[in-house]
């Protein structure tokens, strides 16, 4: 493979590996609740991260503070604020209100806030059959979300209104869109002309989103609450957490900093959103769950756009020829 498609190829093990950690995480909620899972996920990525930054860098905690530049902590720590605490927080109360499936069309707006936000912060620029790729896939993947029956009328539950949850939606996508797109300034700093690691960078976000998710909850008097169904393991969760905290918060999005440090933002941010995609065939093997031809001609869709985006300059130098 070509050295310049790295970065998509980390971006599609970036929602392969996002994909398989939906499902310990869909358990772990089961057996304990939303909230915990997200607090103790994001804590437990950052051990591990600095656990593994430590060993392989042989570097003492301290320097995993000090060692990055004020530029990286200003830009990865707002994108983790921005990407991952608040980015979550708004992702996890729209589903709560909307179900994962309607929640997940809302997602599909994060592209579009990296495309034009990326313009504007980076000077990111996509040609019209990048464009075109990015609004093909994007219809796929909405076409695999609405291909089951299950919602076609949404009803207020007990977390809120429907218009809030679709207001929460919107707003979880243009903070991941948002937050990916800092994420990549925050790259642009290097240290001795080198850039600091995409592990290092992940642990300055997850560290940020960390420090931000907990405070406000020890603010709001609820870590105890929070904390209750983790120390008892109730219904044996714990495994759960863990596995998903290894494919989410830690591999998943190191992979995800690598392949925006690689390529455009909307054009990774846009590969990421192949995580329903890839659900499919993962509920089949793990649930047993049918694939229906609707969302299979879906999933077609959504990979087509995914090929036309990634070979947009080839395309555009192929029919410049014609």
């Amino acid at each position: 493979m070509a050295i310049t498609y790295w970065g998509e190829l980390a971006a599609l093990l970036t929602a392969l590996s996002w994909s398989i950690g939906i499902f310990p995480f869909t358990e772990a909620s089961r057996r304990m609740n939303p909230n915990t899972v997200n607090h103790f996920r994001l804590l437990l990525g950052v051990i591990l991260l600095a656990i593994y930054l430590m060993i392989s860098a042989a570097i003492g905690p301290m320097a995993l503070i000090t060692f990055p530049l004020p530029e990286h902590w200003l830009w990865f720590g707002l994108s983790g604020l921005v990407g991952l605490a608040l980015g979550d927080y708004f992702g996890f109360t729209s589903y709560a209100i909307l179900g994962t499936r309607t929640g997940s069309i809302l997602t599909t707006l994060a592209p579009g806030a990296s495309l034009l936000f990326g313009y504007f912060l980076l000077g990111e620029k996509l040609n019209w059959i990048g464009i075109t790729g990015m609004a093909i896939t994007i219809a796929g993947i909405i076409w695999i979300t609405l291909s089951k029956k299950e919602q076609a009328k949404i009803a207020d539950s007990e977390f809120g209104k429907k218009e809030k949850g679709i207001f929460y939606g919107v707003l979880a996508a243009l903070c991941q869109g948002v937050g990916l797109v800092m994420a990549k300034k925050g790259m642009g700093f290097t240290i001795d002309e080198q850039a600091l690691s995409s592990v290092h960078a992940t642990f300055i976000r997850l560290f940020a989103a960390t420090v931000v998710t907990y405070g406000l909850t020890i603010v709001a008097g609820k870590l105890k609450a929070i904390n209750a169904p983790l120390l008892e393991n109730k219904n044996n969760g714990l495994k759960f957490i863990v596995a998903g905290t290894l494919f989410g918060p830690t591999i998943g999005v190191v992979l995800s900093m690598y392949a925006v440090s690689q390529i455009n933002v909307s054009v990774a941010q846009t590969i990421f959103s192949l995580v329903p995609v890839i659900v499919l065939p993962l509920g089949y093997i793990f649930y047993r769950e049918k694939i229906s031809l609707k969302s299979a001609l879906g999933a077609a869709v959504a990979i087509s756009g995914v090929i036309i985006l990634i070979w947009r300059q080839e395309i555009n130098q192929f029919l410049i020829s014609l």
